[in-house]
């Protein structure tokens, strides 16, 4: 041998070294999803450092295909961010149409998308001033069976709204921002401009 250490060693040393960054960020990104969940819910452990840290299987040489990118349109969400926007439409939404909860679910991914907004669902959903539900703590609710339906149609890609950024209910507001937004469609009591 040369000294050089062999590829795959390298991967799983470096994947090993990074393995405490992995672990942090991981329990950063579940503690919100812990809060109010049995602790049997929590994320496991990564079973294989090499295999996180090179999730195509690049440095592996192996023949089998990676993940899959999601389709168009489609939001590849975490368990903690599926359940955030579920609490958030069953706030936001609960007694409107079930359409009517998707297209609520489909604006919080339509902001995560826009150069205009931050781009996670915890940076939307937490962004002061924009949801009343964070304000006065509805959030923190366990959702509604169907909020959790509409966030999962939302985050497969169903978007009712054709793209809008902005929801409200015309009965509870006077805001003349959100009144000056191009209307995309009203479905139930609300209002989705762009």
């Amino acid at each position: 041998m040369s000294g050089l250490t062999p590829p795959r060693a390298l991967a799983r040393r470096t994947a090993l070294l990074a393995l405490p960054a992995l672990f942090l960020v991981s329990a950063a990104a579940g503690v919100a999803g812990l809060l109010d969940k049995d602790i049997a819910t929590a994320p496991t452990a990564v079973s294989d450092p090499a295999a996180a840290m090179d999730p195509y299987g690049a440095l592996s040489g192996s023949d089998q295909p990676g993940p899959v990118a999601p389709a168009a349109g489609e939001h590849r969400l975490s368990q903690a961010d599926l359940d955030l926007l579920a609490r958030v439409i069953s706030a936001e939404a609960r007694g409107q149409p079930f359409e009517g909860q998707v297209a609520v679910g489909a604006v919080v991914l339509n902001r995560v998308e826009s150069p205009r907004f931050p781009n996670t669902v915890r940076e939307v959903v937490y962004a002061p001033g924009q949801f009343e539900v964070v304000a006065n703590g509805h959030v923190n609710l366990s959702p509604i069976e169907s909020a959790v339906r509409a966030a999962e149609r939302a985050a497969a890609g169903e978007d009712p709204t054709g793209g809008a950024l902005y929801f409200f209910n015309p009965a509870r507001t006077g805001n003349a921002f959100l009144w000056s937004r191009p209307l995309k469609v009203i479905i139930g009591d609300h209002r989705f401009t762009g």
